[in-house]
């Protein structure tokens, strides 16, 4: 008798296990999955505004792999500062909208960004942290992603050297950057955050990969922007 309830306690035992390896395999994946599908979804949306973006203006993300996103060769943009400030958006959007499209090519990454450090927003994707400035504006502006978990956009950003480019289509323009400078800092540094005056964007992830001991900062300064087609 005492032997069958042991064999009973061994199989409960067993099958719970099981029941949590299951969960731990099944839970990852679904969350994985979801974020997949929700920038797919997103991402085709906004392809359409980069490919009118490069046959209007002539700014091709596709050049900027030989670190020319014109195809003349030139970055610089002509607009002035009040022809930027008209292009960024008056107000932040609502948490959780998809309120800009981020192609990089050196990474061959293209991202929708989503306004708000919520948690569910950043299982889906990068966001813009609504303290920092709109994208597009005097200031910093900070995208923020996961490294590993969900589907981990950020995964390969530490292999962004200077003077790559980043481009950032909204409802209203394309924004340039070129990066200037990578840093890694402790999670509580926002002296690079709260730097104000040039328009800049930084990236940030966690760093090392599997840890949250630093931030990855990859910080890019606006080059060019311009109208797109169609915006108010």
């Amino acid at each position: 008798m005492k032997k069958e309830r042991s064999n009973n306690n061994l199989n409960k035992i067993a099958n719970l296990m099981l029941a949590v390896g299951l969960i731990c395999l099944v839970v990852p994946t679904g969350l994985w999955l979801n974020a997949k599908y929700y920038q797919w979804h997103e991402v085709k949306k906004w392809q359409p505004v980069a490919r009118v973006s490069a046959d209007s203006n002539g700014v091709n993300p596709d050049n900027a792999k030989d670190g020319n996103p014109k195809a003349d060769g030139s970055v610089e943009g002509s607009a002035t500062a009040g022809d930027i400030a008209d292009l960024v958006a008056a107000d932040p959007e609502a948490t959780g909208k998809s309120i800009a499209f981020v192609v990089i090519p050196k990474l061959d990454l293209s991202l929708s960004i989503i306004e708000g450090e919520t948690w569910s927003n950043l299982a889906k994707g990068p966001v813009r942290v609504s303290k920092t400035a709109q994208i597009g504006a005097a200031g910093t502006s900070l995208i923020s992603g996961h490294r590993t978990m969900y589907a981990a956009p950020f995964h390969d950003l530490d292999k962004l050297d200077i003077a790559d480019s980043v481009f950032v289509y909204t409802e209203q323009a394309l924004f340039v950057y070129t990066v200037i400078g990578i840093k890694r800092v402790r999670p509580d540094d926002w002296s690079d955050i709260k730097s104000g005056g040039e328009r800049r964007l930084v990236l940030s992830t966690c760093d090392p990969i599997y840890s949250a001991a630093k931030r990855l900062l990859i910080i890019a300064k606006l080059s060019d922007a311009q109208k797109l087609d169609g915006a108010n």
